[in-house]
């Protein structure tokens, strides 16, 4: 038997060809005819170099291989698997045709395979549905026609399936794969094939169509009257948009990298024509939002056809109708127009179909021939329509509604009708952020935050904020918050302040929608100080009653503060899911209840903070079973500011550390998953040097810190030292709180080691930076500012992460003679925004300008520093 056990001439002067096909793939992007030519191309040439493989042996006999997938469809990517099936008529011809994959193996295909006779194709088709996805695809590459052509009328028969099981199969596996991406909306380093309006949708709608009509194509589709013209040239503009996406992914990426990463966007943009920042966005950020819109159309239309099918497969279709009013009605669990020219004749029935979906809870969704309708008449919310009373009505009529109020603003974006009756949301539709920070593109991020909000008002999610749903529950008017949350980031991308921009949109928004002028003024005020909260709480000193009086004044009244925490607690977890941790929401929390008793009481409230959380911990401690008179000891020690920033429950908790673990140094760490980061506590005798050690441990252990505090507790005794008691909170590298048993007690050994030996020098960190932080710039500020009131000095801090940098801040502080006090730590993506309290040798705050300068110099080299 003759085998291909070396290349052949031909066969190396074709992967040749395929090679250089590789290398012209910047031709490829440049329009959608040029990337479905760059794929049927590489298709062919793939299929000539298989055909010179073939064994000779096989030709004239019972087998047939067979193009499948992706290849199948002559849609191969350069990196992609080449999946083929080996059609046989029984398994004489298994040895042989091991030895032909060897020699494609040898050749370095990725090849992707199944060896499979008739029969066999049908029982494996009918276990899984991925199986007979794959041969509706199959393409004959070479072999026997007549075993081929038996495949594909089996295939198109009803022996493995049949058109309705099929829809349901596919249906499912899409909302499963939804559901593994979050069905959150578009984030910023989506998956080009598996992301809600990735390229998966689009081959969900052609697999079920060339099931059921022989359709594979958009094309296809389109003759068999599935797609309208609109919707066929829209579809096509959008897979035209992915494949050349996807071919310059690959491309850029070397191999098969699904996951349109940061560090390919900008080169992908560059290649796209995308090279000039604008005033309110970079090159990258639009070429993104190019790819969003095209994603969020597929998704629109993939949820469009398939309802259609649905519609047409399902062998019980609903018949019994119920009347809603002289616009719509009811058929079985879908909402349908009366006829097909009621939003011709009424409008304002574009946003009454929405109110419906949300006050009907037991409707799944619009009849396709509603959305189609839709679809076609958005042009009638014009200028005219926004400023009808009876549409800014319903509009209102939503926000207020009992429930459903952000399936329906969701469904409303989706569907276009959104953008269409706000314009500025149009501006944010798809747009993204290019950093690690914000998760999500701006107009699903924005959604979330109003999905947030209603939780808050929902009482089976009580139990997930208590604190944010108590507060709402005396919320008067809670249509006014969830607008701040659509209008906090509308002016996104305009260049400026967005908050100012949002401000003056959310106002002539509400003024038009005839809301009370308190009520406009309010939402005027949450929208423009919507980040207030956070950055107070986040790099000021709280503790500071100074910094209280401060952001009371700024906020005016407890209504505006319930207000205030509200919406920044819904807008921090709306960015990334990450981001929120027990740190964050202590901060907000106790910055909510100072300033709420510096309202009630005035400057007198941080004395009686600090009196009644002393109080209560010694109560609720002695309850617990710690020792009173230890209790009283440890309690009286910790200075006042302590107190002010300090929950009774952690304050319980530092105790026990110091009372129940004895000698120092002790330590404790906790990865409880509800605290969305893994904690570390460690009380010890301080050290100049002993943050930078603890926190280069914490980093060389694969460790992120989000935050960190430290107290200073003084000695009670002249020769005694002092006592420092840390609390960081960190994620490990895939941004998790869980740390593994292992983890965990190697990491207490790495630190209970530092902690006995604080003269050493730190740990050298030498993890890489991640390419994502590799790709994007932050420009480092250092701020000195007074603290006259605690004789110190804050040094803030703004920089690009990497690893090992918060270990060389500090120790940058202790060679040059400064001393830390107290420090807050907050990682935001890719950016740090630290504050560091430092006094001089003496314990005197920083002042010297000449000191300052060297020092800053110090920080900024070891920011640069590439040695760790």
């Amino acid at each position: 038997m003759t085998t291909t056990q070396a290349p052949h001439k031909a066969a190396t002067a074709v992967q040749q060809q395929i090679t250089s096909l590789h290398g012209r793939w910047p031709e490829a992007i440049v329009d959608a005819a040029a990337a479905e030519r760059f794929l049927k191309e590489l298709s062919d040439q793939i299929d000539q170099f298989l055909r010179i493989l073939w064994p000779t042996d096989f030709v004239n006999q019972p087998l047939a291989l067979v193009a499948v997938g992706g290849y199948g469809r002559q849609e191969q990517f350069p990196h992609s698997d080449i999946d083929i099936l080996i059609l046989i008529d029984d398994h004489r011809w298994d040895e042989a045709i091991q030895t032909f994959l060897y020699a494609l193996w040898d050749e370095g295909l990725p090849i992707g395979h199944a060896v499979r006779t008739l029969d066999e194709c049908v029982e494996a088709g009918r276990e899984d549905v991925t199986v007979y996805t794959n041969l509706l695809d199959a393409r004959l590459i070479i072999g026997d026609a007549p075993l081929f052509q038996a495949l594909i009328e089996v295939v198109r028969s009803d022996r493995i399936t049949q058109d309705w099981p099929f829809f349901l199969a596919k249906l499912a596996e899409q909302n499963q794969r939804y559901e593994a991406q979050d069905a959150m909306g578009a984030r910023i380093e989506p998956n080009i094939k598996e992301s809600p309006g990735g390229l998966r949708d689009l081959q969900t709608i052609r697999w079920i169509s060339n099931r059921v009509a022989g359709a594979g194509t958009l094309a296809g589709m389109h003759r068999a009257e599935l797609l309208r013209d609109q919707e066929w040239h829209s579809l096509e503009a959008a897979q035209g948009l992915l494949y050349r996406v996807r071919i310059g992914l690959h491309a850029l990426a070397g191999r098969g990298e699904e996951r349109l990463l940061l560090m390919h966007q900008k080169a992908l943009a560059a290649h796209f024509q995308f090279t000039e920042d604008s005033d309110g966005n970079l090159a990258v950020e639009r070429f993104m939002q190019s790819y969003f819109r095209a994603t969020i159309e597929i998704e629109r239309l993939n949820r469009l056809i398939l309802q259609n099918f649905r519609e047409q497969l399902d062998p019980h279709p609903a018949t019994e109708i119920t009347p809603l009013n002289p616009r719509f009605q009811i058929r079985g669990n879908l909402l349908e127009t009366t006829d097909a020219q009621v939003f011709m004749r009424a409008p304002t029935a574009t946003l009454e179909l929405f109110l419906l979906l949300a006050q009907h809870p037991e409707l799944i969704d619009m009849s396709a021939s509603t959305a189609r309708q839709l679809r076609a008449n958005l042009s009638v919310i014009d200028a005219g329509f926004r400023k009808n009373p009876h549409a800014n009505q319903l509009f209102l009529e939503i926000l207020r509604g009992e429930r459903g109020v952000y399936r329906a603003l969701k469904a409303m974006n989706l569907s276009g009708v959104l953008a269409a009756y706000i314009p500025a949301f149009g501006q944010i539709v798809g747009l993204m952020q290019f950093d690690l920070f914000h998760a999500y593109t701006v107009d699903t991020h924005t959604l979330l935050v109003t999905r947030n909000l209603r939780r808050f008002s929902r009482p089976e999610f009580a139990n997930e904020l208590p604190m944010a749903s108590a507060i709402f529950s005396r919320i008067e008017k809670p249509e006014v918050l969830y607008l701040a949350g659509l209008f906090h980031d509308i002016a996104k991308g305009r260049g400026g302040d967005h908050a100012i921009l949002g401000a003056v949109d959310a106002r002539i928004f509400a003024q038009q929608h005839g809301l009370p002028e308190e009520a406009v003024d309010r939402l005027a005020w949450l929208v423009e100080n919507h980040l207030l909260m956070s950055f107070t709480a986040q790099r000021r000193d709280i503790e500071d009653p100074a910094i209280i009086r401060e952001f009371g004044q700024k906020v005016g009244s407890r209504e505006r503060l319930d207000e205030l925490f509200l919406l920044t607690v819904a807008d921090i977890r709306g960015t990334n899911p990450n981001l929120w941790n027990a740190w964050r929401d202590a901060l907000l929390k106790r910055l909510h209840q100072l300033t709420s008793a510096w309202f009630e009481e005035g400057e007198q409230s941080a004395h009686e903070t600090i009196r009644t959380n002393r109080t209560d911990a010694q109560d609720q401690g002695e309850a617990a079973g710690l020792s009173r008179a230890g209790l009283q000891a440890w309690l009286a020690a910790l200075p006042d500011d302590y107190f002010l920033r300090t929950d009774t429950l952690p304050i319980l908790q530092h105790a026990r550390l110091a009372l129940e673990q004895t000698p120092l140094p002790t330590l404790e760490i906790s990865s409880d998953p509800e605290q969305h980061a893994t904690q570390i506590l460690i009380l010890t005798n301080d050290h100049p040097a002993l943050f930078a050690h603890i926190v280069a441990e914490i980093d060389r252990q694969g460790l992120n810190v989000q935050s960190a505090n430290m107290t200073l507790i003084p000695a009670t005794q002249p020769d005694q030292p002092d006592r420092a008691l840390f609390e960081f909170f960190a994620l490990n590298g895939q941004g998790a709180p869980a740390l593994d048993a292992w983890s965990i007690e190697h990491l207490t050994e790495r630190l209970t080691e530092r902690l006995a030996h604080p003269e050493g020098a730190p740990p050298v960190i030498r993890r890489r930076m991640k390419p994502q932080l590799a790709s994007i710039d932050v420009a480092t500020q250092i701020e000195f500012l007074p603290d006259r009131a605690r004789q110190r000095t804050l040094v803030q801090i703004s920089t690009k992460d990497r690893p090992g940098l918060l270990a060389d801040l500090t120790e940058a502080f202790a060679r040059e003679g400064v001393f830390l006090r107290h420090a807050r730590i907050s990682t935001l993506g890719e950016r740090v925004e630290d504050a560091f309290y430092v006094v001089d040798a003496r314990d005197r705050p920083i002042e010297v300008q000449e000191t300052r300068t060297r020092l800053e110099a110090t920080l900024r080299d070891a920011i640069n520093s590439s040695d760790r």
